[in-house]
């Protein structure tokens, strides 16, 4: 009689095994990420074991939080979350719509949505703009690259846009421009400062936010209308 392996002995194990390597597999990446993001934590360690340095390590997990001011940052937060939400509904839209016509002009202007504000959003993050300033780039040739971008994808995607309830979308590059104008212009008052950056920030991530949540429910609702009738 075969021997059975000590995994086979277990109940359900070696079927609950491959229902999870299949899952697992099933979504694009997540193997090649989640073994990537393993081999980087563990160099950190080592890297921090072997040269003292695991305080160091510690602030790159350490909570933004002030006990004695728990409402700093707040705002900011709201803006980040804002932001995310702008390139996650944009992103999940285009991949249920490709689906069906991955070079239709509305997935195709989702896709680029979702490019141009990834952009925005880790730029804003991760200060890149700050740093590269440090590194002795103007902000003035970085704000305008980024506008030449906007201009590019205004002008080849005006047609669809018109068909949308666009004014939300206006009214959010408008008050970028305040937004990125006083960041460089840096008003001495910093109330009036936090107000014209950050405030005006925060004002057109939530237009952002609320068309393209629009947008995004109109286009699925079409799509599973056209999916229905086929």
């Amino acid at each position: 009689m075969k021997r059975r392996s000590l995994l086979d002995k277990i109940p359900n194990f070696s079927n609950s095994l491959e229902i999870f390597k299949t899952h697992f597999f099933t979504v694009p990446f997540l193997a090649a990420f989640n073994i990537l993001t393993v081999l980087i934590l563990g160099w950190l360690s080592v890297y921090a074991k072997l040269n003292k340095k695991g305080e160091g390590v510690e602030r790159l997990f350490s909570d933004p939080f002030n006990f004695w001011f728990p409402y700093e940052g707040i705002l900011t937060g709201v803006s980040e979350v804002l932001g995310c939400i702008c390139v996650a509904i944009c992103a999940f839209t285009f991949g249920l719509l490709r689906q069906k016509d991955p070079r239709s002009r509305a997935a195709m202007f989702l896709f680029f949505s979702a490019l141009l504000l990834g952009v925005l959003y880790v730029d804003d993050r991760f200060r890149m703009t700050l740093i590269l300033s440090r590194l002795g780039l103007s902000k003035k040739i970085i704000y305008l690259c980024y506008a030449s971008g906007i201009f590019l994808y205004i002008y080849n995607f005006w047609r669809y846009i018109k068909t949308t309830p666009y004014l939300p979308l206006v009214a959010a590059l408008f008050l970028f421009a305040i937004s990125r104008l006083e960041d460089i212009v840096n008003s001495p008052n910093i109330g009036l400062h936090a107000m014209l950056e950050d405030g005006t920030k925060l004002l057109a991530l939530l237009n952002l936010a609320l068309y393209f949540w629009h947008v995004c429910h109109e286009e699925v609702w079409r799509h599973f209308q056209q999916s229905e009738e086929d």
